[in-house]
């Protein structure tokens, strides 16, 4: 189960944030965090320049996607988050979109989405800050 206490919140990538991340910057951060983590890659690897192995690729749509429909934000804002361009992120979103058709990648993305949301809504409980 998910514990607020033992959440910590994950260190930004160097290259991808002023010193200061905007809500939608840490936002896309706890994202990428959590489906790095599932998909039991380094998040840093998911704001890496180049496109990388096909696995840290559909991790990355995967991130983009969930930031997307999981928390609203823009195709614009999450583009510049990893710096992709914003018709990367769209495609990215159609990818996904499209792969939920298989039924095992469709609960996948549920439960991922639901432990992002309920994630974030915890670190926003303990460290108020972070919704700023």
């Amino acid at each position: 189960m998910l514990q607020p206490g033992s959440l910590v919140f994950p260190t930004p990538p160097e290259n991808s944030c002023a010193e200061t991340p905007s809500h939608p910057q840490r936002t896309c951060h706890w994202v990428a965090f959590c489906v790095a983590r599932d998909f039991g890659l380094d998040m840093v690897a998911l704001f890496g320049p180049t496109r990388g192995a096909r696995r840290t690729a559909f991790a990355r749509q995967v991130a983009m996607y969930l930031a997307h429909t999981g928390f609203e934000l823009s195709l614009e804002t999450i583009s510049r988050v990893f710096d992709r361009d914003r018709t990367t992120v769209s495609h990215a979103c159609h990818v996904v979109e499209d792969g939920r058709d298989d039924i095992w990648l469709d609960c996948r993305l549920e439960a991922l989405e639901l432990f992002c949301r309920t994630g974030f809504a915890a670190l926003q409980q303990t460290m108020p800050e972070i919704g700023q």
